[in-house]
């Protein structure tokens, strides 16, 4: 692999082309050739004002400002100002009068083009990618501009271009039968290029449809975002799509960039399988999964300029977080990463040509112009290659471990159910017993605040509905505290206890509950229980604690109880559970305001 990607970067250092020297001279229009290119004959200037206009261009075209462009065709990057071209064409002796002046470029945001004839006519035209498509003189995806030159005759050109894209202005000079043919040919050839990306669609369309691999999604999202991209840098989006939306072809040429490459990411990381054989590469992927698709619904409200840097960084950091990814997936011994590989070579390849061409480091030619389809075809080829291949070993594998699962099959059946059955009933004894302590407080044995919780919404609904009546109970343990100091905290979870043993034996088994409230306090709940029925039931506990004695490491512990009572029934019933916790506790508070050891009616 390191050979191949050596291999390409020769090929690509290759297709630098050294500058011509440009002078002064009319390009000349001779019979005998129809298409011509001004590599020596074309100047240029960039004057830094956004408001140039072309009295300015003349004056400095006059004091010899504009200098000759030193490489073909003419690349400056993502530069500033506006730039001016100027170029004087002479038709020595060539039959025909219609020419094309053609800018070869599809991404350039305004392009105002001045002419001035030798028999003293004017013409201006306006074109350009933010400009409406039927401002163009010719129904065309680049930029052109229809001149009339008979035999004799000669015409002074000064070119406008200012844009937020890369300045990248290929002008060529075709007569009107040599750009038909022109035409034709690169038709052709985007032609065979999008056809290809269909029938790759449609072929792992169909198999998605039928083998639910996840990868598939990633994969056919990929090549149609993809796709909608070079459409865009190709003009073809532009002319065919959105003609009066000048404005999406920017926008939308950000977001299937952006778009393409998330969904690449995603792929890759289904394809090589990372989250299972790389789980911490596959957090990265995902993380710049989510943080690209951030980028990419953002990209159209900030500047073109600096979206399509952002996104240019993006390609290449993930390019090659993509290929280290293959080869990590190939050492471990994971057979599809080489078609991953070797398809992703072939698109770096595609990509650093382009992105050179766009930055102005490579000169624009057929090879540079459609490096990035040529690439991006074989990738797609091998990458669906790719796919078939994962998804035939896959199954091998699946058919592999069902008939090893048969073989062994009948003879743990039987083993295996009676496991199963003996597990479930575990399982379910374990569960019962963990829901019950789940809802026992762990010192007393009665009930916890979760349980109180859970039932006493359902208790006061069933009252309502049955208009009975319920009442509840909340008491406290008398100078708590003063016990845990004097006697210790073992001595006070003995009294505590001690005390909800009490309750738990005075309280109708079956209706009523006891839970512990929280430290000391207790809480009974009595349904069906009127107030009258509830108070003298209270006395009683109150009594019964009383009566007790507990041991503190030799000494002998009283207790007492202060107690809050509230009860609803009649009228009340339609009052929901805090109203009755509520109640109840004031009742409590004022019992122990009181004086304690006695019980309280709430009102």
């Amino acid at each position: 692999m390191p050979r191949i990607l050596a291999l390409i970067l020769l090929c690509i250092a290759l297709l630098w082309v050294q500058p011509g020297h440009a002078g002064n001279d009319p390009l000349k229009l001779h019979a005998g050739q129809s298409t011509f290119t001004p590599t020596s004959n074309l100047r240029y200037w960039v004057d830094p004002d956004p408001a140039s206009t072309e009295q300015d261009a003349e004056t400095a075209l006059q004091a010899g400002r504009f200098q000759p462009v030193v490489r073909w065709p003419p690349t400056f990057g993502f530069a500033e100002g506006v730039h001016w071209f100027a170029l004087d064409l002479h038709n020595v002796d060539h039959p025909d009068e219609s020419w094309l002046y053609v800018v070869e470029y599809a991404l350039l945001d305004h392009l105002d083009l001045h002419l001035r004839y030798s028999n003293g006519r004017e013409q201006r035209f306006v074109s350009g990618d933010r400009e409406p498509y039927a401002a163009r003189s010719v129904d065309h995806r680049h930029f052109n501009f229809a001149l009339k030159l008979p035999p004799g005759q000669s015409v002074h050109s000064l070119l406008r271009v200012q844009t937020e894209s890369s300045v990248q202005v290929p002008i060529a000079i075709y007569s009107d039968h040599a750009f038909l043919e022109t035409h034709q040919r690169s038709q052709l050839g985007l032609g065979v290029y999008y056809g290809v990306l269909i029938g790759l669609l449609l072929y792992n369309l169909l198999i998605f449809l039928s083998v639910r691999d996840r990868s598939y999604p990633y994969y056919i999202g990929y090549v149609a975002l993809f796709g909608l991209a070079l459409a865009c840098l190709n003009g073809i989006s532009y002319q065919i799509l959105w003609p009066t939306w000048p404005v999406w072809d920017d926008a939308m040429l950000l977001l299937a960039i952006g778009g393409s490459l998330t969904c690449m990411i995603l792929f890759t990381n289904s394809f090589l399988e990372l989250p299972t054989r790389q789980p911490k590469l596959a957090k990265t992927f995902r993380m710049a999964a989510w943080l690209l698709a951030a980028i990419t619904l953002a990209s159209p409200f900030i500047t073109y300029r600096h979206a399509i840097l952002l996104e240019t960084a993006s390609v290449f950091l993930l390019a090659f977080m993509m290929i280290g990814a293959g080869l990590s997936a190939w050492r471990h011994g994971y057979r599809p990463a080489y078609y991953f590989l070797l398809a992703w070579s072939f698109m770096v390849a595609g990509i650093v040509v382009y992105a050179c061409v766009s930055f102005g480091l490579l000169p624009k030619n057929f090879v540079t112009e459609y490096g990035i389809q040529f690439g991006s075809s074989i990738e797609m080829i091998l990458l669906s290659l790719g796919l078939a291949y994962r998804f035939k070993l896959l199954r091998e594998q699946n058919l592999q471990l069902q008939l090893e699962a048969t073989e062994r099959l009948e003879v743990r059946v039987a083993e295996r159910t009676t496991e199963l059955n003996r597990a479930m009933g575990e399982l379910r004894t374990a569960n019962r017993r963990l829901h019950e302590f789940s809802l026992r407080d762990g010192l007393t044995g009665v009930h916890n605040r979760r349980y109180l919780d859970e039932s006493l919404a359902h208790a006061v609904s069933q009252a309502r509905e049955r208009k009975a009546p319920i009442a509840l109970l909340m008491l406290d343990i008398d100078h708590f505290k003063r016990i845990n100091d004097s006697y210790g905290h073992l001595a006070g979870d003995d009294c505590l206890r001690a005390v909800a043993d009490v309750l738990r034996n005075h309280v109708r088994e079956g209706d009523d509950f006891v839970a512990r409230y929280g430290g000391e306090e207790f809480v009974v709940l009595m349904p069906g229980a009127t107030r009258d029925d509830a108070a003298r039931r209270a006395e009683i506990l109150r009594s019964e604690v009383a009566a007790l004695r507990v041991d503190g490491h030799g000494e002998t512990i009283t207790l007492t109880i202060s107690l809050g009572l509230a009860a609803l029934d009649g009228g009340d019933l339609h009052s929901g559970p805090d109203k009755l916790i509520r109640a109840a506790d004031a009742a409590l508070y004022r019992a122990k305001r009181d004086g304690r050891n006695r019980l309280v009616i709430a009102d």
